[in-house]
């Protein structure tokens, strides 16, 4: 059985919290069979949403799909899931560390930026 939840309806068309995701988690338990999540009248998300919804996919193995991803919406599901499964790669590990006595050395210090 296939199951269609309408993003926009359940959250709305701006959805710029990590909260937000809990909506879905709660509407697709229990489902039995494919979850589509229709994004059809999202025009934003944020990435930590998007990174919430990238879980909420691979917790649910895979039965969970996501269509109708326009623009920025499907460019930040791209970038989250870019992110997510390569591995960060630092270029150094190392970083020196300044102490400061009070908030007048700090000040000048930061003034020869």
């Amino acid at each position: 059985m296939r199951r269609i939840i309408k993003i926009s309806e359940l959250i709305g068309a701006d959805i710029r919290s990590r909260k937000n995701a809990e909506y879905i988690r709660n509407s697709i338990a229990g489902s039995a069979g494919k979850v589509e999540l229709d994004f059809d009248g999202v025009e934003f998300i944020s990435r930590a949403f998007a990174d919430e919804v990238y879980t909420i996919v691979k917790e649910n193995n895979d039965n969970v799909v996501l269509i109708n991803m326009e623009s920025i919406v499907g460019s930040m599901m791209s970038v989250v899931s870019e992110s997510r499964t390569q591995k960060r790669v630092r270029k150094t590990e190392n970083a020196n560390m300044k102490e400061f006595s009070d908030m007048e050395s700090l000040s000048a210090y930061l003034s020869t930026f």
